[in-house]
């Protein structure tokens, strides 16, 4: 291992080399990713991005350098690949690698730079690294489990092993089906893997330990939990624990230690497994015949009310209650120094079908231990109030109970006892004890009602451990309305706190599971506000891998593959086009375009050729939206994704070059938005169904969202849209009723509608499943949360990777608005201001190395003049020469002006106020 002093020396060397006075390129992301610890070998995408502010400032070529050691690599030795200067502005996911092919569990150290317009190398950036993972192949260590089969599953494993020296490089391979929690010499390593499909997707996750490792005794000690009654929200496949280390020493001699026979295993934990309490009851809704069958939850706004069958066993995968008795737990049985002598010995079981990819979404935390708000004492129980509804588990620590006491904690997501959401259960030991309740699953509170406790519970004694899959936040909104920047806060709160062992939870209490279109809704937050896009990889790689074979997708995975809603699959093609949009991994659309065209092969029968819409089998919730809009038929809102769908294959397939197929695909979309016009529009505003006469505002939201609407009509829909008041959206509706709005200039109506997310404010903070109430802590209703910024500060991406994108701002109903949208580029910031006499400002930061559209809305009556920086660029004037802006021309209601890298300060002011 390189010591600290001389890695400095190297760092300094490579970053601060004579190659230029540019700045370095910095943000060095491997497979989307800082410093990978493993990455699957097939596919090896480079991403970086350039600090150099300077107007203009763009990358003509880029050169990447590859070693096997840093030390190597300060030497200038790429001895694994040295791309040479290639003439290209890509800088996002560059996936152009042809060096050697890298054994497993290796260690790799690249660099790049940048030449910029004028031809002028940067400096190298400072080094990164990335880490091979193990091939299917390449697994050593063997699946165990403890020889049981309970389906609410606990197991402890153990291994002792002793070392002579540290290695220079140690790191550990894991996984488990479903959950484990890892140890190593009594340290917390961490919690995996994501929640998956191990026979199509598996995961595992990877750990660098050189540093906790010691010569001498050292131990691993891992909890193991298994489920076998998912429903919509995972898979049932056989339990198993697979843990691998790779331990390599100064010497090259290297050593492996991996789950086999020899591991020591209790079976029988303090974790009670027999007669599982699961909740909530569920409720079945059976449909039409040939339709799907789906189960739902009681108060859900998911369900179409007529339909209604109480079934008490369903538990459609939810939560059990974790019920642990700490006089069964062998005390230190993480540590080094436990004798494990009488545990028995681990079960070798096979598990060949499972195939494992590396994790690349981000991993599941501890975040933040909150304290209460209030503790109030009443019939003996303990309320603990935490001031908004979070996700995660109690940490308790109690004193006076005595030996076989039992303390409950149950949760509600609402005070007073409202919204229950289940309960946990512990038997002391007696003395001073803690209990931390952070295995099962996650739970949403926001209150706690604890019975049992003996003595005074103070502040001091709980805890809300609020837990969540890692996330960066860069994003950031902030406007006149303080209504909407505590909408803002909410909605990217409740997104980031229901991602949970990497998937789109939608909620910690019910609905554990991840849904086509709540993926849509809560991915785009993610997207829009945290600077890590792999959470909407992995969402699109696990639908991927549950296609069905004859083309559409399950509504839920990973999971049961029986639920399926065909008309939501057409939110894959979208998440798919929309984390290119943010990535720009053009491998990512070439391993996915097959999978495409079979989904667009299977939808294209139930097309009719006469008026060119579908009629798509199956429940169709889409345009159901809570009740808005009559279900089934040849309907609007299928056939404005299916437009859409349409459009994504044409432009997926130019990016990839294939122009004929691109070329057929866009004319098919302009058929379904020639039928769309012909069928659904009676000139005034939109249908919901060929056969419905009547006015439903969320039908003509819809055409609006994807463009439809012919220009010289969008007023007059957008009057009929607002025409009757508030409409009834739901909770799913909101995100295509709003988008159609701000899309096509209604701000000022979205603006006064949003007050329906007061409730949410004033209550648990948190959002809910439908503006009735329903879930009271379910992110289904988050979209505000990328809505504000994609519309109001009007920021949206044109190309992969943000290399193009329009900033075009909605400023209906707001004085002003600003903020920030992280981006593989960097960061893209904005603000606009508007004053009663019609003057307009936008500043606007445009990343390096990026060309933005700006769009700014010709607000004053009459004639006007554009400036920038206080140049005049309209009406234009040649003697007055603006670096960066590259074009300006009118159009109908902005003056577009075309700009590359550089912060921008734009001044419309009406003739007069000049």
């Amino acid at each position: 291992m390189v010591a600290q002093p001389v890695l400095t020396l190297i760092i300094a060397a490579i970053a601060f080399g004579a190659s230029g006075r540019r700045s370095a390129p910095a943000g060095l992301l491997v497979n989307g990713v800082s410093n990978p610890l493993a990455i699957d070998r097939n596919a090896t995408r480079f991403t970086w991005m350039s600090k150099d502010g300077d107007r203009a400032e763009r990358q003509t070529a880029y050169q990447i350098l590859v070693a096997s050691s840093l030390k190597g690599l300060a030497a200038g030795k790429a001895d694994e690949w040295d791309s040479g200067k290639v003439d290209s502005a890509r800088s996002a996911s560059v996936d152009e690698y042809a060096g050697k092919v890298w054994p497993s569990a290796m260690r790799v150290w690249w660099t790049v730079r940048v030449w910029d317009q004028t031809g002028k190398p940067s400096r190298y950036s400072t080094p990164a690294y990335f880490d091979t993972g193990l091939a299917q192949n390449e697994w050593t260590a063997h699946y165990v489990w403890d020889g049981t089969t309970n389906l609410n599953n606990f197991a402890y494993f153990r291994k002792t092993f002793s070392l002579t020296t540290r290695p220079a490089l140690a790191k550990v391979y894991i996984t488990a089906h479903n959950d484990y929690v890892l140890y190593l010499n009594g340290r917390l390593l961490g919690r995996g893997p994501a929640r998956c499909d191990p026979y199509h997707y598996g995961q595992y996750n990877a750990y660098d330990v050189t540093k906790l490792l010691k010569p001498g005794t050292n131990a691993f000690a891992a909890i193991v939990h298994w489920v076998g009654t998912w429903n919509n929200a995972g898979v049932n496949a056989k339990p198993a624990f697979l843990l691998e280390a790779r331990l390599d020493y100064p010497d090259g001699s290297s050593r492996t230690v991996g789950t086999d026979g020899s591991w020591k295993v209790l079976a029988y934990t303090p974790f009670i497994e027999t007669n599982a309490t699961y909740f909530p009851v569920m409720r079945t809704h059976p449909v039409p015949a040939g339709a799907y069958r789906w189960t739902i939850p009681e108060d859900s706004a998911h369900s179409p009310p007529e339909y209604i069958e109480i079934n008490t066993g369903e538990t459609g995968g939810s939560r059990a209650a974790v019920q642990f008795d700490s006089r069964q737990e062998p005390a230190g049985w993480k540590s080094v120094g436990f004798d494990d002598s009488s545990w028995a010995s681990a079960k070798a079981v096979d598990r060949s079908a499972y195939h494992l990819f590396a994790q690349m979404a981000p991993m599941e935390r501890e975040q933040a231990e909150l304290k209460p708000v209030g503790i109030t004492s009443t019939n003996g129980a303990w309320l603990v109030d935490f001031g908004r509804c979070i996700d995660g588990w109690p940490r308790l620590k109690m004193r006076d109970n005595r030996s076989g006491d039992k303390v409950r904690v149950e949760y509600f997501q609402m005070t007073g006892e409202r919204k229950p959401a289940g309960w946990d259960e512990y038997t002391c030991h007696g003395g001073t004890e803690t209990w931390d309740a952070d295995f099962g699953r996650h739970t949403s509170f926001q209150v706690m009602k604890i019975t049992g406790y003996a003595g005074e519970l103070k502040a001091s004694n709980v805890r809300g451990i609020w837990a969540y899959c890692d996330a960066d936040v860069a994003g950031r909104f902030h406007c006149s309305s303080d209504l909407l920047n505590s909408i803002y806060e909410v909605c990217e709160r409740s997104a980031r706190q229901n991602i949970q062992q990497a998937i789109i939870s939608v909620d910690a209490n019910r609905e554990q599971s991840s849904w086509t279109a709540d993926s849509w809704n809560i991915g785009n937050v993610l997207l829009y506000n945290h600077r890590d896009t792999m959470m909407i990889d992995k969402v699109v790689r696990d639908y991927a891998a549950a296609q069905l074979t004859n083309g559409d997708f399950p509504a839920c995975s990973p999971a049961q593959r029986s639920r399926r809603i065909p008309e939501w699959s057409m939110y894959w093609p979208m998440l798919l086009w929309q984390q290119y949009l943010f990535s720009g991994d053009e491998m990512l659309l070439r391993e996915m375009a097959p999978r495409l065209t079979h989904f667009l092969d299977w939808i294209k029968p139930y097309q009719n050729p006469t008026n060119q819409l579908l009629d798509l089998p199956g429940w169709r919730i889409s345009e159901y939206a809570g009740g808005n809009l009559p279900n089934g038929g040849y309907n609007i809102a299928t056939a404005c994704q299916y437009y859409e769908n349409l459009r994504i294959a044409s432009r997926v397939f130019s990016v990839l070059g294939e122009t004929n197929q691109s070329a057929e695909y866009l004319r098919q979309a302009e058929e379904v938005k020639s039928g769309i016009n012909s069928n659904l529009f009676n000139g005034e505003f939109y249908l919901a169904r060929t056969d419905r006469k009547e006015m439903f505002p969320l039908a003509s939201a819809w055409a609006l969202r994807f463009d439809l609407v012919p220009g010289a009509v969008k007023s007059k829909v957008l009057a009929a849209i607002e025409k009757p008041g508030k409409p009834n959206i739901g909770g799913y509706g909101g995100d295509a009723f709003y988008s159609g709005l701000l899309n096509a200039g209604g701000g000022d109506f979205v603006v006064r509608d949003l007050a329906r997310y007061r409730p949410m404010l004033e209550d648990n903070k948190a959002n809910w499943e439908s503006f009735g109430g329903a879930e009271a802590n379910h992110a289904w209703t988050s979209y505000p949360g990328y809505l504000f910024q994609k519309y109001i500060l009007g920021i949206q991406p044109t190309s992969g990777g943000f290399a193009t994108f329009d900033v075009r701002p909605e400023t209906g109903g707001l004085a002003f608005a600003e903020g920030t949208v992280p981006t593989v580029k960097g960061l893209i910031t904005t603000r606009w201001e508007k004053s009663a006499d019609g003057q307009f400002s936008l500043s606007v930061n445009v990343p390096s190395n990026t060309r933005a559209s700006l769009y700014i809305p010709k607000l004053a009556k009459g004639n006007s003049t554009l400036t920038e920086s206080g140049k005049r660029l309209w009406p234009a004037k040649s003697q007055d020469d603006d670096p960066g802006v590259l074009a300006v021309q009118e159009e109908d209601s902005s003056i577009k002006c075309l700009v590359g890298a550089g912060a921008y300060r734009f001044s419309e002011m009406p003739a007069k106020a000049q």
